[in-house]
């Protein structure tokens, strides 16, 4: 039994290795787009071209997401957390209202508090298909598998063990959850910050809007995971890209 759940597991992951390396080459391109001819120069000097560069990072991806996803689903069985990838039009409907809210949150607080501390190329809004795809496909997948699926699954089956042994996997108290979701969440906005000193640099303001910006939605998204499953936590990661889109065009349609 044990052999064919890990079987099972396996075949899931390589199913999210594909689909890594794709996200992953889509976020190289995206990251080389937004460097400067300096950074680019410096990566052609290193790397002998930009597009070793993508190679590079579709091979990492798909690193990341194949140990990831198999240690996630290993940890994930164990503390009662699954993917879910039933359809469920009540469940799709609160993964886009969490996806709404957080690219409102995203836009409003970019574009009444945080303008003045970003440059024009990020305050200024105009569409990017690559930046799109890459937050449906990298935001949505390997982001969720990293820090829902392996991360969050990891904290509350580490917190379980330390914290409330006496209880079985079907009755983990939902602070652990709860705890467990807040931990991830400052992870994954903690994870933004080396893309971000490269792009704007970094000062308190950038800080608290990479923390606040990335955090609230990992919020909701680890939420999903615990009441929905992992499917609903990556579509509303996917529609939160969608969505901040959607309102920044509506923003700049509307000046």
């Amino acid at each position: 039994m044990k052999n064919k759940i890990n079987r099972r597991n396996l075949k899931i992951s390589l199913l999210f290795t594909a689909a890594g390396i794709v996200a992953s080459t889509f976020a190289a391109m995206y990251q080389l787009d937004m460097f400067s001819d300096a950074i680019k120069n410096q990566i052609i000097l290193q790397l002998g071209s930009t597009e070793a560069l993508i190679a590079i990072a579709a091979v990492q991806g798909g690193i990341i997401t194949l140990i990831s996803s198999f240690a996630g689903l290993i940890i994930a069985e164990k503390v009662s957390l699954r993917l879910n990838f039933r359809f469920d039009k009540n469940s799709l409907m609160i993964a886009m209202a969490i996806g709404f809210l957080t690219a409102a949150v995203i836009v409003l607080s970019d574009r009444l508090i945080f303008v003045r501390y970003l440059p024009p190329e990020i305050a200024n809004y105009e569409f990017s298909l690559l930046y799109l795809v890459t937050g449906i496909l990298y935001g949505g997948i390997i982001e969720e598998i990293m820090l829902r699926l392996f991360v969050m699954s990891f904290f509350v089956l580490a917190l379980w063990k330390f914290f409330s042994r006496g209880s079985d996997r079907n009755n983990i108290p939902g602070w652990i959850y709860i705890s467990s979701i807040f931990i991830s969440a400052a992870l994954f906005a903690a994870g933004h910050i080396p893309f971000t000193a490269q792009i704007i640099g970094l000062s308190l303001p950038v800080l608290a809007r990479t923390f606040l910006l990335n955090g609230i939605g990992g919020i909701g998204f680890g939420y999903l995971y615990w009441k929905r499953g992992l499917a609903y936590s990556m579509c509303a990661h996917a529609f939160t890209h969608v969505f901040i889109n959607l309102i920044s065009a509506i923003f700049t349609l509307g000046r």
